[in-house]
């Protein structure tokens, strides 16, 4: 899918700040290679995913890759379909991540 190409370019791009992919579908696979692309991303400080059809078990995936990224401030989640599994991760992804300092969950 098209998340999996923009994925395999953010790991290689070292000077993008801003990502919006908005009212996307995200399709299989596209979030876990995103979140792969922000373990090794330096330069992305703005990434806005919301409405992208995100499921239960996705917000783990994205949480995974929150632990381990230096660079993201901002992240807009909103209008997705996460579970509770899928906060409590992301809660304790934000215990740990020192850059974030804004977090969008509203409708997910």
């Amino acid at each position: 899918g098209d998340f999996v190409a923009l994925a395999e370019a953010l790991k290689a791009n070292t000077s993008l700040t801003t990502l919006k992919a908005q009212f996307n579908n995200c399709g299989p696979g596209g979030l876990t290679a995103l979140a792969e692309a922000l373990k090794v991303n330096k330069s992305l400080i703005t990434l806005d995913i919301r409405s992208n059809n995100l499921r239960p078990g996705d917000g783990i995936v994205l949480a995974s890759a929150l632990k381990v990224n230096q660079s993201l401030a901002t992240l807009d989640i909103l209008g997705n379909k996460f579970g509770r599994a899928d906060g409590k991760a992301l809660w304790e992804a934000l215990m740990v991540n020192t850059t974030l300092t804004t977090l969008n969950v509203a409708r997910s």
